[in-house]
Formats: C-alpha cells, sequence, structure tokens
C-alpha cells in the first residue's frame, strides 16, 4: 500500500513537472530565492532582539558567509560547466532546506552564522546555476532574460514581508516562515529531478562534448576569465552595484526600526512598500529594453539615484522617507539584470564559469557588507548608510556608454 502511494506521488510530481516549461521553472526557483530573501530582511529586527545581536554581528552574519563563499562557490560553478550541472543544481536545494530548518530552529548567534554559511553556496547551487541554464535557453537575449528572472524575484520580495506582517499582526513569531520554506524547496528539488536538462553548449571554438570533469580545461577558463578586463569590469561594477540592491535592502528593516523608530509589523508593511515598488520597477523594465539599450538605462538611474537616495537619509519626517523609499527603488532601475547580462555575454557558451568568476567577486562584496556594519557600530547606522551611495557614483563614473550613444 505505501508502495502504491510513493508511485503515484512520484507521478504526480512527474505530471506537475512535465507541464512546467524549464523557462518558468528556473524563474520558479529565483522566485523561492528571492522570497527566502523578502522573509529574512522583513524578520532581521525581530531575530536581532530575540538573539540579542550587535550591528558587528550582523555585519558579520551578513558578510563572512559571502567571503568564505568565495572558496566554495566557484568550484560549484565551474562543475556547472560540465554534466554534472543538474545534480550540483538537486544538491544546492537539498542543502537549502538544510540551512532553512537550521535558521529558524536557531538559538544563538554561532548557530544562525553557520546556518547562513551552509545557505550560501546551497543558494549558488540551487539558484545560480538555474539561472547560468536559463542563459543558455535563450543566447543573445541576456540582459532580457535577467529582466524577467528580476522581476520573479521582486514578485517574492514583495511576497514575503507581507507574509511576515501579516504573521505578526496574528501574533506568530519570525522562524514560521523558514519551515514553510523548507517545503517549497523541496517540491522544487523533486520537480527538478523529473525534468532533463538541456545539454551544455559548447563556447565558440571548443568541441561541444563537456560532459567529463576536465580541471584544467575548467581553471583554464577560469582564468581568462580573470584575466579579461571586460569580466573584470563588470565584476566589480556588479559587486559596488550590490551596495543600493541586496545591501540596502538588507539593512532598509534595521533603519526604519532603529533610525525611524517603526514596530515589526509597521517594518514589515514598509519593506513590502519597497518590495512593490521593486517589482513595478522590474515589470517596467522588461518593456523598456525592448526600446533603450540597457547601458544607457542603468546610466541614467544611477544619475538619479544619488539625490533621490541623499534626500531619503536627509528626510526629518517618516511619510516623505516612505516617499523617497519608493523613489530609490525606481533609480536602481536595471542596474542588475543589465550588469549581470553584460557579465554572461562577455563570456559566451561559459554561463557556469561566468558565475563562478561572479563568485570570486564575493569577497569584495562580503568586505563591503562587513565594512557598512562595522560603521554602524561605529557611528551609526545613519552614517553607515551613507557609504551606499558609492555604489550609484561608481556605476555614473565607470559605466560604459551604449554603444549607440
Amino acid at each position: 500500500m505505501a508502495k502504491q502511494h510513493t508511485a503515484r506521488a512520484s507521478m504526480g510530481v512527474r505530471l506537475i513537472g512535465s507541464a512546467i516549461p524549464l523557462t518558468l521553472l528556473f524563474l520558479l526557483i529565483e522566485f523561492f530565492d528571492e522570497l527566502h530573501y523578502g522573509i529574512q530582511g522583513a524578520v532581521m529586527p525581530s531575530l536581532r532582539d530575540e538573539l540579542s545581536l550587535t550591528y558587528g554581528q550582523i555585519g558579520i552574519l551578513l558578510g563572512l558567509p559571502g567571503i568564505l563563499n568565495t572558496f566554495i562557490e566557484p568550484v560549484l560553478m565551474l562543475l556547472g560547466d560540465t554534466a554534472w550541472r543538474k545534480r550540483l543544481i538537486v544538491g544546492g536545494g537539498i542543502f537549502i532546506i538544510l540551512a532553512v530548518l537550521m535558521i529558524g530552529s536557531a538559538q544563538s548567534f554561532p548557530a544562525m552564522l553557520v546556518a547562513f554559511i551552509i545557505a550560501f553556496p546551497a543558494s549558488g547551487a540551487f539558484v545560480s546555476l538555474s539561472q547560468a541554464t536559463l542563459v543558455d535557453l535563450n543566447p543573445g537575449r541576456q540582459s532580457h532574460m535577467m529582466a524577467r528572472w528580476a522581476a520573479a524575484g521582486s514578485l517574492a520580495n514583495l511576497i514575503g514581508p507581507l507574509l511576515v506582517a501579516g504573521g505578526f499582526a496574528l501574533g506568530f513569531g519570525w522562524r514560521w516562515p523558514y519551515f514553510g520554506l523548507a517545503l517549497i524547496a523541496l517540491g522544487l528539488i523533486l520537480i527538478v529531478i523529473s525534468r532533463p536538462f538541456p545539454k551544455i553548449q559548447a563556447a565558440p571554438g571548443e568541441t561541444p562534448d563537456r560532459g567529463g570533469l576536465d580541471f584544467r580545461s575548467l581553471l583554464s577558463n577560469l582564468w581568462q576569465g580573470l584575466r579579461n578586463v571586460r569580466v573584470l569590469r563588470w565584476l566589480v561594477l556588479l559587486e559596488l552595484a550590490d551596495l543600493m540592491l541586496d545591501v540596502f535592502t538588507g539593512y532598509a528593516a534595521l533603519y526604519f526600526a532603529d533610525v525611524v523608530g517603526f514596530t515589526p509589523a509597521q517594518v514589515g508593511l514598509i519593506v513590502t512598500v519597497m518590495m512593490a515598488a521593486s517589482l513595478a520597477a522590474d515589470l517596467l523594465l522588461i518593456p523598456l529594453l525592448e526600446r533603450v539599450p540597457g547601458r544607457r538605462v542603468v546610466r541614467t538611474a544611477a544619475a538619479l539615484s544619488i539625490p533621490v537616495y541623499a534626500a531619503f537619509l536627509l528626510a526629518p519626517w517618516p511619510v516623505v522617507k516612505i516617499i523617497l523609499l519608493v523613489g530609490v527603488k525606481f533609480t536602481v532601475l536595471g542596474w542588475y539584470p543589465v550588469l549581470d547580462g553584460e557579465l554572461f555575454a562577455s563570456m559566451p557558451g561559459r554561463s557556469g564559469t561566468a558565475k563562478a568568476v561572479s563568485s570570486l567577486a564575493g569577497l569584495l562584496g562580503g568586505g563591503l557588507i562587513w565594512l557598512i556594519g562595522w560603521a554602524a557600530e561605529q557611528a551609526g547606522l545613519p552614517f553607515a548608510m551613507w557609504l551606499l551611495m558609492l555604489g550609484p557614483v561608481s556605476l555614473l563614473l565607470w559605466m560604459p556608454k551604449a554603444k549607440s550613444d
């Protein structure tokens, strides 16, 4: 009887999986990843209070895993350019389940830190290699696919804080969403297992059979990427731009809780407003990229970001800060999709290697996140938030112009 139930469940998963196109499956994986991230940002003040974390510990929690991941994820991404890609995605999903269960159960800072350290490379295998496969399925339209990827993530970022705010309003704590995330991840893993993956396409000038584990060839590709000035430019710009993307999102909840003085439920709603603005901006970007070069979009948005963000930090009234918060999210329009799309385009046929090179840049990103936490510990969070402006300034100075300009 148990075998019959197992067989029926397996058949059900296969039927559901076959009805979901691969492109949609990868977008659902990104949806899950950003749902996790949106929940994390919304619960951070409550998590911080329950575990009695300092700003310095928060900086370590958000920065150290990224630094350590620099030595793990590149290997996973390089292997993603082999026939191991599907197995790596499944394995990453399994470790994501472990990580979110550990976060939901953690009772101390060390336990939480271990969970975050596990989550980073697991997310790389599960999410980044899904992203690489999505790009492989759509050659020549990297930025356009990344725009859809970003929109799926923004939708999840909107739903995550809403769930948290609703849970707080009903009297639930911050831990329950993580157990729900584990169930969602399990469902996605089962669908991935049920679907055949496309073969890895060779880069120009290479033979199409790259299924073996030729580490010398993989390391040679990685070294070529690290020596490529175009690749390095996009990597550095991505990490600096992230100051106004994920880093800002990660600290925004703390800013409204500690500086503006909002309650946990209010913070959840504010994060929801921020994510709604991000979703609207990402949906606007999809048709915009069909008409305007991506580089021009990013340069224009970066120029607008500087005065809008400065006004957000200087405004003394909470209502005005909320309005300007929405403006800030519109001024980062296209940053991640265009920059990441340009990185993939600079390494055609090597999407896994492109993600490996990007993982190595995590050392810079993790260091920047730690710097923000250290600055908040030493001089206060309002001062540290000003450091995020390095992102738009860098884009304005070093983002190449569109070829048509």
